[in-house]
């Protein structure tokens, strides 16, 4: 009787991400150890999306990441394609998303080839959450233990180096499967510290972050009992519902939430990560009560009270002290719309970017999904398109890279073809990534990208102007880019009047597949938003 050949580390390695869920690899292959992988993958009926660049292929492994909880998963040839993933790792780093980065490396032989030779380890260090170079032998301790460390909250990355002979060398014993990730309960004393805060808050505020998006109805349940005012943060935004009467607006660390937060006597931050607040300090004084699952994030100011565990654990230990607070339906309802009239501000003379969102907002099939990119024109798309449940949008928060829209887009279409998917994105954002348009348009993906197309770094052009500087590299020629996505393989619309933009987008919208709106958007708005939303 033939033995069974042990698995390849590569093998062993698919096994174990599929152990996890995965259900996909993202990348751009070398001739190395990505090619076993990919060989690997595809025996396991393991997916693998060809992107165009690295920087896409691993920032859209890990908005799979945070849909699916599953890791997320991108393979780079070595040197050049490593080094032009850090961006996405520094992504998945700073917004907390489960991802493994597969790296081919020269083998331990080739000690004297310089020629694309790159301390990829070292490189990565410092926004990975762990390493491991696999060799012959290692098995599921090694692999299991690199998976664990990225689904440990604060999640992030972590990064293996695969060169082609350890690929294809025996595994040691087969890895073990999905193991729960174990979290404490929330210590006692701290309990009983929070009980009492809320015992005696009479106006508190719940203020909800990225870890918020597992647990939903637990933030709803809270905000229910204290029938208080809750803000999202960005990445939480939908985990409580837009059109929820509780929902107030978005907590950024600006000064639109600020005239309602002055009036709390209890801040309570529930899956809350002070990696989403811009860089001002912190503006109140009332207590904080801390529900989150990461223990040790740094604080603006220290919570009075922290109960680290999971969060619906958290929420269960202060049944009891919870009750409705005084605040009134008038009062929130009053403060949810002076945070919309800020957004609403400003004017000009074409489209200016709220009419865009709100148009847009109105001709979209029910359910639809929105990515934002970084730019002047998130404000507007995150403040005025409705997200009714978690991760309905999706947006980079903590390290707010630009084109991050167009991949998050993609990833998300993969991971539910069912589900029509907006991209709001500037154009300064889609120039950096706009190849990633043939990527989905060789999968027939329902993404819909919509360019705020103004010719300029917008919100860097605010800046420079507050500065009193002399406009120095921030705007460049229009391009067209309802002809370049055309030329890629998509559906695209040019609006550069008002009366346009109905009749496109509903054309649009009707049409399967990918597509473009290109939209010559007028940004008179964006100097008051800013001063409305930040101060």
């Amino acid at each position: 009787m033939t033995a069974t050949p042990a698995p390849t580390i590569a093998e062993a390695l698919v096994a174990a991400l599929a152990a996890r869920g995965v259900k996909r690899i993202f990348g751009i292959p070398g001739g190395g150890s990505s090619l076993d992988l990919i060989a690997a993958a595809s025996a396991r009926g393991l997916d693998f999306v060809l992107a165009r660049t690295e920087n896409a292929a691993t920032l859209m492994a890990a908005a799979t990441a945070e849909l699916t909880g599953a890791p997320g998963v991108v393979l780079t040839t070595l040197g050049p394609g490593a080094m032009s993933a850090v961006n996405g790792v520094a992504y998945a780093y700073l917004d907390r998303a489960p991802l493994v980065l597969v790296s081919d490396a020269l083998d331990a032989g080739d000690s004297y080839v310089t020629h694309q030779a790159v301390d990829q380890a070292a490189v990565l260090a410092p926004i990975a959450k762990g390493y491991r170079s696999l060799a012959g032998g290692d098995g599921a301790a090694e692999i299991d233990t690199l998976l664990d460390a990225a689904l440990a909250h604060p999640q992030g990355p972590v990064h293996i180096d695969l060169n082609p002979t350890q690929a294809r060398a025996a595994a040691g014993p087969g890895a073990t499967g999905a193991r729960a990730v174990l979290e404490p309960a929330p210590d006692a004393e701290q309990v009983a510290a929070a009980r009492r805060l809320l015992a005696a808050a009479e106006r508190p505020v719940i203020v909800a972050g990225l870890q918020a998006r597992a647990a939903p109805g637990a933030l709803a349940a809270l905000a229910r009992a204290l029938a208080c005012p809750v803000f999202t943060t960005y990445k939480a935004k939908g985990t409580m519902p837009d059109s929820d009467p509780l929902q107030v607006g978005h907590f950024t660390g600006g000064e639109a939430e600020a005239p309602c937060i002055r009036q709390a006597d209890l801040i309570i931050l529930f899956g809350f990560d002070p990696v989403e607040l811009i860089p001002q300090p912190w503006r109140y004084e009332a207590p904080i009560v801390e529900l989150g699952r990461a223990p040790g994030l740094p604080h603006y100011r220290a919570p009075d009270a922290a109960l680290i565990g999971p969060l619906d654990t958290c929420a269960e230990a202060l049944a009891g002290a919870n009750r409705p607070s005084r605040w009134t339906a008038a009062e929130i309802a009053g403060h949810r719309e002076r945070m919309r009239d800020g957004l609403l501000a400003g004017s000009g003379t074409g489209i200016g970017p709220q009419r865009l969102v709100l148009a847009t907002a109105a001709a979209a099939p029910p359910g639809a999904r929105v990515t934002v990119d970084a730019g002047a024109h998130m404000f507007s798309a995150m403040g005025l398109w409705r997200a009714e449940a978690a991760n309905g949008a999706l947006i980079s928060d903590g390290l707010s890279t630009m084109s991050y829209g167009l991949s998050a887009a993609i990833a998300s279409a993969l991971e539910e073809p069912e589900r029509r998917v907006v991209c709001f994105t500037g154009d300064g954002g889609l120039m950096m990534c706009v190849a990633e348009l043939m990527t989905a348009a060789e999968r027939g993906l329902p993404v819909l990208m919509v360019v705020f197309n103004d010719a300029a770094l917008s919100l860097i052009d605010i800046k420079q102007r507050a500065r009193g500087l002399p406009e120095r590299g921030v705007r460049y020629p229009a391009a067209d880019f309802a002809a370049i996505a055309r030329g890629l393989g998509c559906h695209a619309w040019r609006v550069t009047e008002d009366r346009e933009l109905e009749p496109a987008l509903a054309e649009a919208f009707a049409t399967p597949g990918p597509g473009l709106l290109d939209v010559a958007v007028d940004p008179a708005a964006y100097p008051s938003q800013i001063k409305a939303l930040r101060g």
